[in-house]
Order: C-alpha cells, then sequence, then structure tokens
C-alpha cells in the first residue's frame, strides 16, 4: 500500500468524524438568539402567571373610560406592570430602595396637562406625593424617585397611584391607575450575581428571582444603550406586547426625574 492510500484510510474518517461532531453541536447563531428570545420572554410571562407575594391581586392596571378634559383614546393609560386578565395588578416585589415605575400614557401635551404620583405606605400616610408637567409627546415613561426620600422598608407593602389630571377642577375625570409593591431582601445567590454577572446574565436572574421591575428597568435600559443588538430589540417589544400594548405604540421612553 502506498503511504498516499495510507495517509487517505487514516485521514478521511477523522475528517468525516469532526465534520459530523461539529454538526451536531454547532447552533446557528440565529437559532441561538431565537432560543435565548424564547427563554427570555417565556421567564417574563411566568410574571402574569399565578399568585404573588402579597396573595389576592389589587389595583388597576388600565384607566377607565374619561370624560371631560382628557380625550377618548385608543389605548388608555396603562402601568407596565403584570396584571390579571381583568386588569388587576399583582404585589410585586422589588429589591430596590427607589424603583422606577413604567406607564403608557397616551395624552398628547397640547393644552397642559400634569400628572400625579402618590406612594403610600401600609399605615396610609403618603409616603411621597408629587405633581408635574406632562412635556413630552404620548408614550411610554419612566418616573425616577428622588434620592431625597427615605427608601422603601423591607418587608412592607406600598400602594402607588398615578394619574393624569384632566380637569384640576374635577379630579374625579382623572384617568388613573394604581397598584403595589414590596421590597424584599436580596438572597444570597442574587447577591452574588449583583457583584459578577454581566448585564444580560443579570437580566435572566432578575426574572428568575421574579423581580418584575428590576427586569423591566434593566431590560429597557439594555434596549437603549445597544440599538444595534436587535435581540434586545426584540425582547423589549416582546415584553411591551406581552403587558398589552399594541405594535404600533413606539418603543422608545422619556425619564421624568420626580421633583424633590
Amino acid at each position: 500500500m502506498t503511504k498516499l492510500k495510507l495517509a487517505t484510510k487514516v485521514i478521511l474518517p477523522l475528517v468525516l468524524v469532526s465534520i459530523l461532531t461539529n454538526l451536531l453541536v454547532f447552533i446557528p447563531p440565529t437559532q441561538a438568539q431565537s432560543q435565548r428570545r424564547s427563554g427570555l420572554i417565556a421567564k417574563i410571562k411566568r410574571f402574569f402567571l399565578g399568585t404573588r407575594s402579597g396573595g389576592t391581586p389589587t389595583g388597576r392596571h388600565r384607566g377607565g373610560a374619561v370624560r371631560d378634559r382628557c380625550p377618548n383614546v385608543d389605548q388608555p393609560l396603562t402601568a407596565l406592570v403584570p396584571a390579571t386578565d381583568a386588569g388587576i395588578p399583582f404585589v410585586e416585589p422589588t429589591i430596590s430602595e427607589r424603583p422606577s415605575f413604567w406607564f403608557y400614557v397616551p395624552y398628547f401635551p397640547r393644552s397642559q396637562r400634569n400628572a400625579e404620583f402618590v406612594l403610600i405606605d401600609e399605615n396610609e400616610d403618603d409616603v411621597y406625593a408629587t405633581t408635574f408637567p406632562l412635556t413630552q409627546p404620548s408614550g411610554i415613561v419612566s418616573l425616577q424617585l428622588p434620592q431625597t426620600i427615605p427608601p422603601l422598608k423591607e418587608g412592607e407593602q406600598y400602594r402607588w397611584v398615578f394619574s393624569v389630571i384632566c380637569n384640576p377642577a374635577n379630579r374625579s375625570a382623572d384617568a388613573t391607575v394604581n397598584g403595589w409593591i414590596e421590597r424584599v431582601p436580596v438572597n444570597l445567590a442574587l447577591s452574588n450575581q449583583l457583584q459578577t454577572a454581566t448585564d444580560k446574565a443579570l437580566l435572566f436572574a432578575y426574572a428568575d428571582q421574579g423581580l418584575w421591575y428590576e427586569t423591566l428597568t434593566l431590560l429597557a435600559q439594555l434596549q437603549r444603550t445597544h440599538p444595534q443588538q436587535q435581540e434586545l430589540q426584540d425582547d423589549w417589544q416582546d415584553l411591551l406586547q406581552t403587558i398589552g400594548l399594541p405594535e404600533t405604540i413606539s418603543p422608545s421612553w422619556t425619564t421624568y426625574s420626580l421633583p424633590n
């Protein structure tokens, strides 16, 4: 047997084995992204199933029909929180001392409209209350609590109320949504991840821990700071549709830093 034939008999099977092995383990990038996306969205959808730490859901996820000076809109004022089929928000845990609150506001600021945000503790005392002008076009808004207010207490539930003031002389005509939030301690596993995990890994960690506010806020931030990453854009769009917002709503958002 010549050296060429011997080399062919030895090398060819090794090449075939290598090719077959690569075919078995190789996942195309688009398929890998699809699996990642479906995994994250599946975790997000779990927020809308089962019960939450506070027991019976309470509050209002969407604003009701309003009259007076607020026009009729196709998509009402909406809190970006998990809710039951009846639109009742769950009591959602958070590890943040001062979490950001998210809403879809459908009203254009053609005429000056103010909004009101109130945070109430278990004793029915106002922890924070403010009124501020709506200066941006209709869309998704994030409300950022000021650093001057006391941090949320662990183990205590707080009620939040967000209203668009349609007529200052008739507050019963406000478009209003409300719900509950509870600050919980950081467990050891999450504490370790907060120190070492990448932002994307932390996003999954928040979702695994059932931390809606952290999941929503981090995904929104990543979607904005990495516009070239299509998977993040798709995940953000899927999250908005899971909440119940239509595809036609812009995925961009505005932050209102609430006054002291």
